[in-house]
């Protein structure tokens, strides 16, 4: 399966605390051939290294604990809770609309993926930065 078929594909989300910290334990005992894709920068061409990784993984855990002060997690998917290999992460202050169904859905913040990805934002002609209430009706 290429990387947009799987980035669209089915996801589980992790609405637990304690199922958030398991995929995130999971992904710090498997820390290789990962590539680690923060949409807001260029798409990565190589995998990251294991220490990389992990500190990418404690910075992101850092960030939800922080700007994330709900009861519930919700902002975490996984192709697979055991075996994961396609993981999306929302950032905080980036979630969208709540009822998911705004004209562009917010794009998860990190993708970390065991195969090599695309320009999701490039890929979903997403804005870059935000326009003004005329430019939703008038291609500016």
């Amino acid at each position: 399966m290429d990387y947009l078929a799987q980035f669209q594909d089915r996801f589980i989300g992790i609405m637990q605390w304690e199922d958030c910290h398991a995929l995130f334990e999971k992904l710090s005992n498997n820390p290789n051939d990962w590539y680690l894709y923060n949409t807001s920068k260029v798409v990565p061409k190589t995998v990251v290294n294991a220490n990389d990784f992990l500190n990418a993984i404690n910075n992101i855990k850092k960030v939800i604990k922080s700007e994330h002060q709900e009861r519930y997690c919700g902002i975490v998917y996984t192709n697979d809770l055991n075996n994961p290999d396609f993981v999306k992460i929302f950032h905080p202050n980036n979630l969208g609309k709540s009822c998911g169904s705004s004209e562009n859905p917010p794009i998860p913040q990190w993708l970390l993926s065991k195969i090599k990805p695309i320009d999701i934002i490039k890929r979903f002609d997403l804005p870059s930065e935000k326009k003004g209430f005329i430019s939703k009706y008038f291609k500016l």
